[in-house]
């Protein structure tokens, strides 16, 4: 697996996309407090209080919207480039030379708004479960973690995972070139959705680490992403082995 991931990351198109990733880090580290998970102020507040009006209010002023979407933004640009190595070198490979780049734009803003709308959603849950229903954030993290194991193991993620290595058919000309192209970016991006929220969720979730787990996130999604396509069917994500 090692000597495989090596040759992932030096081939093609790689080295651009880790150096995107690596800049995508470097805001990161220059801006970790946009990575806080949902904040509060005073004492961690009761059910009733968040759930008024002004528990909202005030839930908003301590996790302003435009902040957190900044913060997913970043997150994408760090955590995403490297799964997309494959769709892009197929676009590049079956699109007319002048027209490559567009096509790699059109994946990239097809891709990028599902995952932003996906970012929305894991957002809301986060803030909702951190501070409207009042978890504990350890509690959270640990609730979060099971909830991903599960899903790791369930059918529907295999599923998932395994649509994610489909290379559609793309147009040569006209409008057919262009819809194929950002249709491309949306199917793939609603299956990565599909297969990856559950550990997109988790660094939102924790109180602290959040680049730690960040970091074991994407290295997992790269990892997943080398795997072959398998049949569909509960199994654990990870293999236990007890000593004889």
């Amino acid at each position: 697996m090692g000597r495989y991931l090596l040759l992932f990351l030096s081939k093609g198109s790689r080295p651009w996309l880790i150096l995107i990733s690596l800049a995508g880090w470097g805001w990161l580290l220059g801006g970790v407090q946009r990575l806080s998970g949902p904040a509060f102020c005073g004492a961690w507040p009761s059910l009733g209080y968040t759930a008024s009006w002004q528990g909202i209010e005030q839930v908003l002023l301590f996790n302003p919207p435009q902040v957190l979407l900044g913060g997913w933004t970043l997150m994408l640009l760090a955590m995403m480039p490297l799964l997309l190595a494959h769709p892009l070198e197929h676009l590049w490979r079956v699109s007319l030379s002048r027209r490559r780049w567009q096509a790699l734009g059109l994946f990239v803003l097809g891709f990028g708004s599902v995952w932003t709308l996906a970012g929305v959603g894991l957002l809301t849950v986060a803030v909702g479960v951190r501070v409207l229903l009042g978890i504990e954030p350890l509690t959270a993290l640990v609730g979060g973690l099971l909830i991903c194991l599960l899903w790791q193991a369930s059918p529907a993620k295999q599923r998932s995972l395994n649509r994610c290595h489909h290379q559609p058919r793309i147009s040569a000309f006209g409008f057919a070139f262009l819809r194929d192209c950002l249709k491309y970016g949306v199917v793939s991006a609603v299956w990565c959705v599909g297969s990856c929220w559950a550990v997109m969720l988790l660094p939102m979730l924790a109180e602290q680490g959040h680049l730690l787990l960040m970091l074991l996130t994407m290295a997992w999604m790269v990892l997943e992403r080398l795997q072959r396509n398998r049949v569909p069917q509960w199994r654990w994500p990870f293999r236990l082995r007890f000593a004889r």
